[in-house]
């Protein structure tokens, strides 16, 4: 047997269950018990507020399926995870609030640790004095760390209410039509609840869509008060019309 085949053999025991596989001696049985306790460590720090939320024991069966079935691909510890609040959306379908509190809790560490990127400053934008037909085609680069997903519930409500303990006073409530944005603004992570058109406009904006294209499907006044906001908020990382001598940022 090689090398590879020894290291391939040797995960696979690590990470299969109990019943399906035992350990084959009393070595591997300490070894994946440690591996696992890693594993579960780390979804205990990724995901404290969830943990709070749905109760120890439930999570502790929850994140023990995970480690069973989701063993990690990267090489760090920080990206175990990310396939953390899908799981969860699977086993709480009546209960939407805590994939998407899971979701949230993940997107604010990745926006924290993700690397570091220039911030579009809208005063030098408008300073560049660009025509009509530029602004037509200008195009944006995200901010380091963003995220959207839609969301069915006022998830950040519950999210403040778990870090300041008063979760017991949370009622959580729906919230037809909404989305959830995480993104950095300069060291910060940032967040906030957006409508679903909006989300639609940032999801085309990051796919590469010019301004010119979101405003054949909005209102150019609503696009305009986006744009403004964006740009006060820090969602963008660079921004450059097509035909532009250089970017922005």
């Amino acid at each position: 047997m090689s090398l590879l085949e020894r290291q391939f053999a040797f995960r696979a025991e690590i990470a299969a269950g109990d019943d399906a596989a035992p350990p084959s001696s009393r070595g591997m049985d300490i070894y994946r018990n440690a591996y696992r306790g890693r594993l579960l460590g780390a979804l205990e720090v990724s995901f404290e507020r969830t943990r709070r939320w749905i109760g120890e024991d439930t999570f502790q069966a929850v994140a023990r399926h995970h480690v069973l079935t989701c063993p990690p691909t990267g090489w760090s510890l920080d990206d175990y995870g990310s396939e953390f609040p899908a799981l969860l959306a699977g086993l709480f379908g009546n209960d939407p609030e805590v994939a998407e509190l899971a979701w949230l809790e993940w997107h604010l560490q990745r926006a924290f640790a993700a690397a570091d990127a220039p911030e579009l400053d809208p005063t030098e934008l408008g300073a560049r004095g660009y025509s009509a037909e530029e602004w037509a085609a200008m195009r944006f680069t995200m901010a380091t760390g963003f995220a959207a997903a839609p969301v069915a519930t006022d998830v950040i409500e519950l999210w403040e209410a778990l870090a300041e303990e008063r979760s017991g006073e949370c009622t959580v409530t729906g919230h037809a039509d909404a989305a959830l944005l995480v993104w950095r603004s300069r060291l910060s992570p940032r967040y906030r609840l957006a409508w679903i058109d909006e989300l639609h406009a940032l999801e085309a904006l990051a796919g590469g869509a010019s301004l010119g294209a979101l405003a054949e499907h909005h209102d150019a006044a609503r696009l305009g008060e986006w744009l403004s906001q964006w740009l006060g908020e820090g969602i963008f990382s660079r921004g450059s019309p097509d035909h532009a001598g250089g970017e922005v940022t």
